[in-house]
């Protein structure tokens, strides 16, 4: 019986069109770091946002072997519990490497995020940007705070909304990320801090895109705009530049021990597997001793940002490792998605309403591991493919 199950016509519609359809797709193989064969097609992987190729180190995957051996499979249950020493480890080497007096381990980055419904109370009010991720959108509904939108990056709407909020005693609270995956762009973090100093607020910060590949040390975008001890609470995941899977919180003492009795997506879930834990544990590692990494990061998305601006698409000024470009109407981006696949770029596609308007947006990510050949194939097949929309909304998440 599935008459209780509501129907999303275009989802039985495209779900049908197995040519076009860009999810859940069998990675059958990964020749090289920056390469993986789709559907018999060998091709530059576009659509991973492994930022320094550390999923690929030596150096990590013999710590989860490692682990493996020592620890198991698995903890079973709730940190709560117990975990492992290389847990501890791990929470500690996160909390020296952003500075922050203590962080936590999740099972993934989502997760981390809806931890945070804990700190919101009546007494707040949660102020969210616009294109926030679906975890971050999440926790607003969660928690028992009243939260309100502001527009992408737009520092006026946000101080707008923080002053009605005094104005009814709340304590308003900016919960935004640190570098937008599909916009492109960076939350602009002084201005924000700013407003939470002159309102008596708070500023949390997803750094899910932007820790480990941002600012010097790679620390993020509090490193960047040099206002890191602006920033009261960050979350992020293990599964981007850290080549792992899991997520964490840092912040204060305070904050963190309260989420470890009060998150209840933490609580209530089964810990990092340790292999996953030493993977990452290395691999934080890995990132603050090869700085060399970033470097080839940033060479990368700078051949890749030039490229397209020379074939006239739209690019955000500051050229991170992933950008989205339109790609027209649901079944013509599709399409377009699958035209590239054939030419052996693979990319991530995102279908309204994950992204704004009717235009489907087609991800490209660089890492480390892209030579400056693998970088040009892109562009070329972008080129052919997937011409400039000038005339299109801007691909930006809800």
């Amino acid at each position: 019986m599935t008459g209780w199950i509501t129907d999303v016509p275009i989802l039985d519609y495209f779900v049908t069109r197995r040519d076009i359809y860009p999810y859940y797709l069998v990675i059958e193989d990964r020749p090289t770091p920056a390469e993986v064969v789709v559907q018999g097609v060998r091709a530059v992987n576009a659509a991973s946002t492994d930022y320094l190729g550390l999923s690929a180190d030596p150096g990590v995957r013999a710590a989860a072997s490692r682990a493996a051996a020592e620890f198991g499979t698995s903890c079973t249950g709730s940190p709560m519990l117990g975990t492992m020493a290389v847990h501890h480890e791990l929470e500690a080497e996160l909390a020296d490497f952003l500075r922050r007096p203590a962080a936590m381990l999740t099972m993934t980055g989502f997760q981390a995020n809806l931890t945070l419904s804990a700190l919101f109370g009546s007494g707040h009010t949660v102020i969210a940007d616009q294109h926030i991720h679906a975890s971050l959108l999440e926790t607003t509904r969660l928690g028992r705070a009243e939260h309100r939108r502001f527009g992408h990056n737009d520092v006026s709407h946000a101080e707008r909304l923080m002053r009605a909020a005094t104005d009814k005693g709340k304590i308003p609270v900016i919960l935004t990320e640190g570098s937008f995956s599909l916009g492109g762009d960076l939350c602009p973090v002084p201005e924000f801090a700013a407003l939470t100093k002159r309102y008596g607020g708070a500023l949390i910060i997803d750094g899910a895109h932007d820790i480990g590949v941002v600012g010097a040390n790679g620390r993020g975008v509090g490193e960047h705009f040099d206002a890191e001890e602006e920033i009261d609470l960050v979350t992020g995941t293990l599964c981007k530049a850290f080549g792992s899977v899991g997520g964490f919180v840092a912040g204060s003492e305070k904050a963190i021990r309260n989420l470890r009795h009060y998150g209840d997506a933490a609580m209530y879930s089964a810990s990092v597997a340790p292999p996953s834990a030493a993977a990452a544990l290395v691999a934080v590692r890995t990132a603050r001793a090869r700085p060399e990494l970033r470097a080839a990061l940033w060479e990368s998305a700078q051949r890749l940002h030039r490229g397209l601006a020379q074939q006239g698409h739209r690019t955000p000024a500051w050229p991170g490792p992933s950008i989205s470009l339109a790609a027209g109407e649901p079944e013509q981006g599709l399409k377009a998605w699958r035209a590239l696949l054939d030419a052996g770029v693979f990319t991530g596609a995102f279908l309204p309403p994950s992204v704004a308007g009717d235009q489907v947006a087609l991800r490209i990510s660089v890492t480390a591991m892209h030579t400056a050949d693998q970088v040009d194939r892109i562009l070329e097949a972008v080129g052919r493919f997937l011409p400039p929309r000038p005339d299109a909304a801007e691909a930006a998440a809800n």
